[in-house]
């Protein structure tokens, strides 16, 4: 998608929160594509960590007594796209990542793990696709795309949308998408 108007510029805000679990991470092999982000902390989420066979990791959410640990960062839109080239459109063929909104809580120094519905967060993070996902308009030209649709929302509010907002939004924009594409 390309948007030219004058709000192209709060595509710069720092508007998306994003979980990062692990090439990502600070002083890992590819921690310079959060370049410019700004860094939040270290939180958890549900899940089993996991490494496939040809490196990659990923987060099994099969495994809901699991932990996986990472890192929150508040990127602007380009930052998310150049995780987005990386995650999605660099990924291995046929597999790779999809971007998707999970619950985060903060880890504290103590490193205990509580599930409190009283200190869930929700963040943006890359989800790995281990199959095949149906298009179902038969269109690919009107698949959902959720960069696009970030994109869309930050320009249109110009700039204005609060950053659990448009998690909130886009939460319900990709359950609705996977109830319909994963059945």
């Amino acid at each position: 998608m390309k948007i030219d108007s004058p709000y192209k510029k709060y595509l710069y805000l720092p508007l998306v929160k994003i979980f990062v679990y692990g090439t990502l991470r600070k002083n890992n092999r590819l921690g310079f594509y959060m370049e410019g982000a700004e860094y939040v902390g270290p939180y958890y989420t549900r899940g089993q960590l996991m490494k496939s066979e040809n490196e990659n990791v990923y987060i099994d959410f099969g495994y809901n007594d699991a932990v996986t640990i990472g890192e929150v960062y508040m990127v602007n839109f380009y930052c998310l796209q150049r995780i987005n080239h990386l995650e999605v459109l660099s990924g291995t063929f046929p597999k790779g990542y999809e971007l998707n909104v999970k619950p985060i809580w903060k880890l504290s120094e103590d490193k205990k793990f509580t599930f409190d519905d009283q200190t869930i967060e929700l963040a943006f993070f890359y989800k790995w696709i281990n199959s095949p996902v149906k298009i179902l308009t038969g269109d690919f030209n009107d698949d959902f795309i959720p960069i696009d649709e970030i994109e869309k929302l930050i320009v249109s509010s110009k700039g204005e949308i609060k950053s659990q907002e448009l998690l909130t939004i886009m939460q319900k924009k990709l359950s609705i998408f996977e109830s319909l594409t994963f059945e």
